[in-house]
């Protein structure tokens, strides 16, 4: 009886048996590198080992020109782009301690260089002047609730590291505003004189500072919607503000409009503040609300403002637009782990292959092409020691040139929000790693290119673990886990890092908004409420007091101190009045020459009844009261008026 034959698989040479080593295949591919690598030894053989060729020239030539146009395509990308982003966040937040392309040597001192700072978890980014003047408790050292001049100069240096602006120029400042105000409220004498600023006073000029704040008469309206102006415009507690949404309005915008009341009397870091965060926060976007004013139900079309770069990175927090970018990074990631694989196979390799001296003339074979039967193929059995060298040295620049890709690509991913432009940079980046394979394709004749595609496999043992070399599937999950790892912990340090604390400054400075800003909790709605209802009338309440206890020549100096600031104001007023009583003249001569009028018109009708006589005759001397109480109030109130604008109610009467 016949046994059946068993016949058996063909080996695969790429396969490695189980009593072998691990091995892996060095194959040619279809760039710059790869090209030098086998080029040499192939050239070698066709010329018999005799010197160079010209095509081992245009091999070095190659690799030259790739690593010079990489790496100034790879520095100008770093510099341009990544360095400029990373100033352009440190202009909003100095992100000390977790920026790891940081170019500027931190300073314990705030240096005002940012928008913002990180006081104890919470983002403040008013201007340097108003986030003082927000701390009473650190102004007044020692708890007695009066600011004192001596107070300001001995926590001078502590103040301005902190806040960066000087705490003197800003109690001038605050001296300064309170004198323009002395026609409204009376100065304490230490006031007057710029020893001292007590609390009513502090917290009087408080709320004209925090509206400094908003930087841009745009935010006015925002303001409106949030309700920071409801008790006034329903009560009427405040004369500034008014009682109608176009005064609040107009309250809001004379001191944030350019060369405003803001700008005139705050310190000069004030005007670089605004200018630096109009910059910052990007092009202006609107939105359309309707406010209805609390006090006459009267209701307002208004437009609430945004900006540009709290908008990008508000897309960044989405998961839709983050798992986008993850598939981004990881392709860029994964581009250049087989980069350092091509590097690691050629360094062992280097490490590891035998030497042509070992077998003479045939350190490499030529044989037929079994795919073209009429053309060779060469058979790399051994490398010159001149070519490891050399080998050795490509294999270290490609490595800095790879590193310096990876770090600079990732940072360029990561920085950039939004969907078209993440999508370019990919592209873009992916050029400049792809150009070694350009030059080869494009430089090259396809004769010379043929040659070294042909070029046999290298077989090489691993370096590395044993087990794990000798299950390559499992090596390849491995490396595809790593990446999804190394991406995954890239997205959340820079979401924990970068994202959410440039958007927290963003929203603070731009629109001041946000759970974790300073001025957004502490002047909210309550804090304008309780201001416009309690603390701007308790301040008066509290002068009134403080004016009482003086003795009456102090209270006598603190008026006359005064009186030199508010002579322009009176100035003013007069004017005013005069222009007030000339339009009183004019509508009573006016109403003088309707009554004359009607009275020829009265006289005409001789059929009147006694009815009509008595009407007429009440009418005349309604007219006649009502022109001599003028003329009179306008002698008493304007003396100085000519006399043609006088009316002698005797004629008047007469008629």
């Amino acid at each position: 009886m016949a046994t059946p034959s068993t016949t058996q698989r063909p080996a695969d040479e790429d396969e490695f048996q189980s009593h072998e080593a691990p091995t892996f295949f060095v194959r040619p591919s279809d760039n710059v590198y790869s090209y030098f690598f086998f080029i040499s030894p192939t050239e070698s053989k066709k010329s018999h080992g005799h010197g160079w060729s010209w095509d081992i020239i245009m091999a070095y030539l190659l690799v030259g020109l790739n690593f010079f146009m990489q790496s100034v395509l790879v520095y100008l990308v770093f510099h341009a782009v990544v360095l400029e982003n990373v100033d352009w966040q440190n202009g909003i937040l100095k992100l000390q301690g977790t920026n790891i392309l940081a170019t500027e040597r931190t300073s314990k001192c705030n240096d005002g260089g940012a928008l913002c700072f990180n006081d104890n978890g919470v983002y403040t980014c008013a201007p340097p002047s108003v986030q003082l003047t927000g701390r009473w408790t650190e102004l007044d050292t020692n708890g007695d609730g009066i600011w004192t001049l001596e107070e300001v100069k001995a926590a001078k240096d502590e103040l301005q590291c902190k806040y960066a602006v000087n705490p003197v120029e800003v109690y001038q400042v605050l001296v300064d505003m309170l004198k323009l105000r002395s026609d409204v409220i009376w100065l304490h004498p230490d006031v007057v004189d710029g020893h001292a600023i007590h609390l009513p006073y502090f917290e009087y000029a408080m709320g004209d500072l925090i509206i400094c704040s908003y930087r841009s008469q745009d935010m006015c309206s925002n303001l409106v919607q949030r309700g920071f102006f409801d008790m006034p415009l329903k009560h009427g507690t405040s004369p500034r503000v008014g009682t109608t949404i176009p005064s609040a309005l107009a309250y809001c915008k004379k001191l944030l409009e350019p060369q405003g009341i803001c700008e005139a009397l705050l310190p000069s870091t004030y005007t670089v503040w605004k200018i630096q965060s109009e910059i910052e926060c990007g092009s202006p976007s609107y939105s359309k609300f309707k406010y209805t004013n609390p006090g006459n139900e009267e209701s307002k079309s208004l437009l609430a403002v945004n900006y540009g770069a709290p908008a990008e990175y508000e897309l960044a927090q989405e998961s839709q637009f983050r798992l986008f970018k993850s598939i981004i990074l990881f392709t860029w990631l994964l581009l250049m782990f087989v980069e350092f694989k091509e590097v690691y196979k050629i360094m062992t390799v280097v490490l590891r292959y035998p030497d042509a001296a070992d077998f003479g003339d045939d350190a490499v074979l030529v044989e037929q092409d079994p795919s073209d039967p009429e053309d060779v193929r060469y058979r790399i059995q051994g490398i010159t020691s001149s070519h490891r060298r050399s080998m050795a040295m490509l294999c270290l620049l490609r490595v800095l040139i790879t590193f310096g890709l990876a770090v600079v690509g990732v940072s360029y991913i990561v920085k950039t929000n939004g969907y078209t432009d993440l999508l370019m940079n990919g592209v873009t980046l992916v050029f400049v790693a792809t150009l070694a394979s350009g030059l080869y394709n494009q430089v090259l004749r396809e004769e010379i290119r043929d040659q070294c595609e042909d070029i046999k496999a290298i077989k090489v043992e691993m370096y590395g673990w044993d087990w794990l070399n000798r299950r390559p599937a499992l090596l390849d999950m491995a490396c595809v886990f790593f990446l999804m790892c190394l991406v995954y912990g890239i997205m959340q340090w820079q979401l924990n890092n970068v994202v959410l604390p440039v958007y927290n400054s963003l929203e603070c400075t731009c629109v001041s908004a946000g759970k974790q800003c300073y001025e957004a909790n502490h002047f909210n709605k309550p804090f304008w409420d309780k201001y416009w209802m309690e603390t701007v009338p308790g301040v008066f309440k509290e002068v009134s007091e403080m004016k009482a206890k003086l003795p009456a020549g102090a209270a006598s100096y603190a008026v006359a101190s005064g009186s030199a600031a508010t002579m322009a104001s009176v100035i003013h007023k007069t004017s005013e009045l005069e222009q007030d009583v000339q339009k009183m003249v004019t509508k009573n001569m006016q109403l003088v020459g309707k009554v004359e009028s009607l009275e020829k018109e009265i006289k005409g009708f001789k059929s009147a009844s006694s009815t009509s006589g008595q009407y007429a005759r009440n009418l005349h001397s309604f007219a006649a009261t009502n022109i001599s109480s003028s003329a009179l109030a306008t002698s008493k109130i304007h003396p100085s008026l000519p006399p043609q604008h006088k009316k002698d109610p005797k004629k008047v009467k007469k008629a």
